[in-house]
């Protein structure tokens, strides 16, 4: 008879071995309320006795990973959808759609096993284009510039960088950026939702009038268990912009779906058994394979429903005619965005610089895949000038200017910055150190008078420690109102915005 240690050890063993073999666990099929939508909604008939089934058969086959209810909870703002629905109708006349995507890691593929992949791709992105060029039209063009590391801010100013002007429905996904670190505001004069109102009015007001749609992902910690995780404490649901950024989605009837608001229950509180870990990363932060299928559901829903509402309720012209006029007054007043902006970054910033004596163009490549550049020195009192034109329309403005600049833990002196040649500023310190071991990108806007040819200079202070350097690495000129001040993210996520790639 065997010992029973040695028992025990063998059917151990044979545990193992079987566990190795056995086949990953399988989805749970798709719950049965879903049949009956697909069911039902095929079966209905139009005015012209065309059922519904013949004209959206392939995108209503489209099979969903969550119960109706998680899917229907992401739904967290419809409306009238006036724009989307334009754009729907246009998608199901076969007319040619450019849609573009805007955000973070997330949108980039983060951390989809096989994110932008050539075959069989399953971030969110790569999904929602093939399911809809596949099973709406063949005609819908995707762009995505999502970029890791990108606050709306970085976007807005930059624009022009990320997005075509002929786009015609424009997905945004910042609050996983926004809402990070010290970023998050519930109360305050709401500088981040004015900003990003600035954004999305910029967005609407491009030559096609594009349609926006709000993808909002979880805030950094969110996710965490309730005891906290990593020495963080564990963010509460409200712990977010998503609310503060939810009022304007109404105010300007921007269709947005919320992973919070579908996962909270199953996540938070394990409803039917499931976890957090079931749709996120160890992080705790950016979707696994299955949360990336998530977020495709939630898009598709939506498509789905604004595809069913153009059929039984369709675009008149005068509707499409009004989801292209002006828009709106800004929710907050005066908050109006201009275009009136450019934005120089790395290399790019060499055509402002008027005087560099002492500073050299130098990159930064530590844990970098491509690297960054920016004018660097450590001569203090050498001034790195930039000859900018801080005029604007109407002539009595005056464009605001918003240095890029790298502080660290050490190594890093502070600035000192004055406007001169026709303008002027408050004379104002770029500080240079940061508590914590990481090397970042901040941005700080100065509010020069106007002038054609305005003179920004920036000089290492002589108070700065014996080898510390000044590294700055882009320039923004905008007629947009407030003050742009903050933390961008790490340097060596960068290279997307001052590096020679634009790198995902």
């Amino acid at each position: 008879m065997m010992a029973r240690p040695a028992l025990a050890l063998a059917l151990l063993a044979l545990a193992l071995v079987a566990a190795a073999a056995a086949p990953p666990k399988p989805q749970s099929p798709e719950a049965p309320e879903w049949g009956v939508y697909r069911k039902n909604i095929k079966a209905l008939r139009l005015p012209n006795g065309r059922a519904v089934g013949d004209l959206l058969g392939p995108l209503l086959d489209y099979k969903f990973d969550l119960p109706m209810e998680f899917i229907r909870r992401a739904q967290s703002y419809t409306g009238p959808r006036t724009r989307l629905r334009r754009v729907v109708s246009d998608m199901l006349a076969g007319k040619p759609v450019e849609v573009s995507v805007l955000g973070g890691s997330v949108s980039a593929g983060a951390i989809a096993s096989r994110k932008m992949a050539a075959v069989d791709p399953n971030d969110v992105w790569n999904l929602v284009r093939i399911q809809l060029q596949d099973n709406l039209s063949p005609k819908i063009e995707f762009y995505n510039n999502a970029r890791s590391a990108t606050k709306s801010y970085i976007n807005s100013l930059c624009l022009s960088r990320f997005l075509n002007s002929t786009a015609d429905l424009v997905f945004v996904e910042f609050i996983a950026n926004d809402g990070s670190e010290m970023d998050t505001q519930l109360q305050g004069p709401l500088d981040k939702t004015r900003s990003f109102e600035r954004f999305l009015r910029k967005i609407q007001g491009q030559p096609s009038a594009p349609a926006v749609v709000m993808m909002n992902m979880l805030v950094s910690e969110m996710a965490y268990p309730p005891t906290g995780m990593n020495g963080k404490p564990k963010r509460a649901f409200y712990s977010t912009p998503e609310d503060t950024y939810g009022n304007l989605a109404q105010y300007y009837d921007i269709p947005t779906i919320s992973y919070r608001d579908a996962l909270w229950q199953l996540g938070d509180n394990n409803l039917r058994g499931m976890a957090w870990s079931d749709f996120l990363a160890d992080d705790r932060l950016h979707p696994n394979d299955r949360g990336h299928r998530l977020m495709a559901d939630m898009v598709i829903y939506l498509v789905q429903q604004a595809a069913l509402d153009v059929l039984l309720h369709p675009v008149t012209p005068a509707e499409a005619a009004a989801s292209k006029g002006p828009l709106r007054p800004p929710m907050f007043a005066g908050n109006e965005a201009s275009l009136q902006q450019m934005c120089a970054q790395g290399k790019n910033m060499s055509t402002y610089v008027a005087e560099s004596a002492g500073w050299a163009v130098v990159p930064y490549d530590k844990g970098t895949k491509y690297p960054t550049f920016g004018f660097e020195t450590a001569t203090p009192g050498a001034p790195l000038v930039l000859e900018l034109d801080t005029t604007a329309s109407p002539p009595a403005n005056a464009s605001g200017v918003i240095l890029t600049y790298t502080k660290a833990h050490t190594g890093f002196g502070n600035a000192k910055v004055t406007c001169s040649n026709g303008c002027e500023c408050k004379p104002t310190t770029l500080e240079g150190s940061v508590p914590y071991d990481q090397t970042v990108y901040f941005l700080e806007e100065l509010h020069p008078t106007p002038a054609p040819k305005c003179h920004v200079s920036i000089e290492l202070d002589r108070g700065s420690p014996a080898g510390s350097r000044v590294r700055i690495s882009g320039v923004i000129t905008t007629a947009d109102p407030g003050h742009i001040a903050g933390r961008v993210g790490e340097e060596k996520y960068m290279g997307w915005l001052s590096g020679d790639k634009w790198a995902v």
